[in-house]
């Protein structure tokens, strides 16, 4: 009997895990759009991104996320536009505002969604030799617009801080004899998809 009863628990639990479970929700998302700087004033089309997320439940969740941005300028010292290259990985957490401050449910016609984290930068210029590698912090916020079931479309803001950064967003360095760095701030204002692979009921 008491064998039976530790079984019926144990099965209980199990169920109860793998319902918890059928929340959980793998996503992947893509994302084309304007990036810049405000300092000097540089502002392109040229944001490519892209995310796998994972959703705890339809409030909070994580991504990682890629993006590539390029930024050139007219540099005085050369007859073409030049600049420099980021490429970026990093780990955000996610929180789904709508849901959590409001009834609204995460498969809803409009969400609003905030993200913020950290990863890994790397840097090139256009003509100057060698790498930067940099710690970088991103947060922003998304709308997000639901299409069909499991399909959305998104807008997205972010602010990207790229800590300890050598390389002037002309492709010089930031320094001439002593090394020095400076805090990189850029934005992105993109659109794209997101596509959840399944839906909460």
């Amino acid at each position: 009997m008491k064998k039976k009863l530790t079984l019926s628990w144990q099965l209980c639990c199990a169920l109860f895990i793998l319902h918890q479970k059928s929340y959980s929700q793998i996503g992947i998302e893509a994302n084309y759009g304007l990036n810049g700087v405000f300092e000097p004033s540089i502002n392109d089309l040229s944001h490519l991104g892209g995310a796998i997320s994972y959703d705890f439940d339809e409030t909070y969740g994580m991504k990682i996320d890629f993006a590539s941005d390029k930024f050139r300028t007219k540099n005085p010292l050369f007859t073409e536009e030049t600049g420099i290259d980021v490429t970026r990985i990093s780990l955000q957490g996610t929180m789904n505002i709508s849901t959590a401050f409001t009834r609204a449910r995460s498969y809803d016609f409009f969400n609003l969604i905030a993200h913020a984290g950290a990863g890994y930068s790397l840097v090139k210029s256009s003509y100057n030799s060698g790498n930067d590698n940099l710690v970088n912090v991103v947060m922003g916020l998304t709308p997000r617009f639901k299409i069909t079931d499991g399909l959305y479309f998104a807008v997205d803001t972010s602010v990207i801080f790229n800590i300890s950064q050598h390389y002037n967003f002309d492709g010089s360095f930031s320094y001439t004899e002593a090394v020095n760095s400076f805090t990189g701030i850029t934005y992105n204002v993109t659109g794209g998809i997101i596509y959840k692979f399944n839906e909460y009921y």
